[in-house]
């Protein structure tokens, strides 16, 4: 069955629109929402119906672009949806109905034709003005059953044309009228008429989109865009900051998540000083042409995997929900992370045997941690010096590299990788000085426990 986000406000009530279609319904889409509800939902269709002017950036015509470039096909009708369509048609939004083609010929260019204000959701969305679609409609369907002439059905449009959208209401209009001379002692059939007879095409408008909806194909065709999205900056803020994802069954705006960190998180600097180091080390990366192939892609995929206890499909998509990422998001991130261990190697390289002492040293001194590794070191090396006194003439031989990594790790929980390019990142030269190390910590713990 085709999944379907509607954006429905004002132009129908909910509990109707349910009848004709199952859905998942929103409120009226601000900017952000469609991108928003792509990641969010993974929906087959969107239907924007309403929409948002005055109170929150209205929708984005990039954002109908990004979910038809994500195979989401998207319809739209009525207001705001009606808009849009009108603009972005030849992109493959699908326009339904009356407004819709009236802004496709130019017949309608003004927004202010669907546009009206209207009640929260706790009021169902209930209009408290009238859009100008709907007023001229009903006058000419008056002047048609000769309540009006034809005359003053122009002067009527004419006069709620001029009122900003939303104080246009029929009251205010039949004021100015008679303010006016215009009306006479028809006012109150006029009224009548109007309350009996009001023509209200962005519903009807709503309901044919409704049941198109309804009527498709299960499953749709998929949708092939017919252009190549650029991302430019305002389209990076929508997606990495204004876009909300769910949590808690809460709908929450990524910017929001950073604000939190940044207020909550008692590590946060140094969070923010790597994440600006690894976003300035890709510009690096750039500058120098440096890429990673998708072998290397692949193992940093794996390496992380591992890390994180994510070898299980499960566990990995479970993770990749929890993190709001796709999978093509974590392949670019780990694409990132690659290519900073491609540098690291390249800087290891240019050190030659001297490797990253001076960097991790001076990294430890930053983080005030140096000492402390200091007095560490010097406390093994003396338990070394005094019962071990000929350690560099010996042949340790009977515990292997391997079972000496392990041993580690069980003894104080410190990773120890046997990978080269572990090694070299850790300043290892080569798998002897890696063992020498792990046998003087061995030797030591045997003397002294948790050295």
């Amino acid at each position: 069955m085709n999944k379907i986000v509607i954006f429905l406000g004002p132009s129908l009530p909910r509990a109707e629109a349910r009848e004709i279609v199952d859905a998942v319904y929103l409120p009226p889409a601000k900017q952000s929402d469609l991108i928003s509800a792509v990641t969010t939902y993974k929906p087959d269709i969107i239907a924007l119906i309403d929409g948002v002017f005055l109170s929150y950036p209205s929708v984005w015509h990039k954002e109908i672009l990004y979910a038809l470039q994500q195979g989401v096909a998207v319809y739209g009708a009525s207001s705001m949806g009606a808009l849009r369509a009108a603009e972005t048609s030849d992109f493959g939004m699908v326009g339904v109905g009356a407004i819709y083609r009236m802004y496709a010929s130019g017949e309608l260019i003004d927004d202010d034709e669907v546009a009206l204000i209207h009640g929260q959701e706790d009021t169902g969305y209930r209009p408290l003005s009238e859009p100008m679609i709907n007023v001229r409609a009903t006058f000419r369907r008056a002047q048609t059953e000769g309540i009006i002439s034809n005359n003053l059905s122009e002067q009527l449009i004419a006069i709620a044309k001029s009122i900003y959208f939303p104080e246009r209401t029929f009251s205010l209009i039949f004021r100015q009228a008679t303010a006016a001379g215009l009306l006479g002692d028809n006012i109150a059939a006029i009224e009548t008429f109007v309350k009996e007879k009001y023509v209200d095409i962005k519903r009807q408008d709503t309901i044919l989109l409704l049941e198109t909806l309804r009527d498709l194909p299960q499953p749709l065709p998929k949708v092939t865009p017919n252009f190549d999205l650029k991302r430019n900056q305002f389209f990076a803020t929508l997606y990495h900051r204004d876009r909300t994802v769910r949590h808690n069954n809460t709908n929450v705006p990524l910017g929001d998540i950073a604000g939190y960190a940044a207020l909550h998180l008692p590590d946060f600097e140094q969070i923010n000083w790597y994440a600006c180091n690894r976003a300035l080390v890709q510009i690096l990366a750039d500058c120098l042409g440096v890429k990673a192939s998708e072998a290397e892609v692949d193992k940093q995929c794996q390496r992380f995997r591992c890390q994180n206890s994510l070898n299980e499909e499960e566990a990995f998509t479970d993770w990749l929900v929890q993190n709001d990422l796709t999978v093509e998001e974590f392949k670019q991130l780990m694409s990132e992370m690659a290519r900073s261990h491609h540098l690291q190697k390249w800087l290891m390289s240019q050190k030659s045997y001297e490797q990253n002492t001076k960097i991790l040293l001076d990294e430890l001194r930053l983080q005030n941690r140096y000492q402390e590794c200091a007095d560490a070191a010097a406390s093994r090396e003396k338990i070394i010096q005094e019962h071990y006194p000929r350690f560099s003439e010996e042949n340790n031989d009977e515990l292997t590299i391997l079972q000496l990594a392990i041993e580690h790790q069980q003894s104080t929980g410190c990773r120890v990788s046997l990978r080269d390019d572990w090694l070299k990142e850790a300043g290892f030269f080569t798998p002897e000085l890696l063992k020498l190390e792990l046998l003087r910590s061995h030797l030591a713990r045997k003397v002294i426990p948790n050295q």
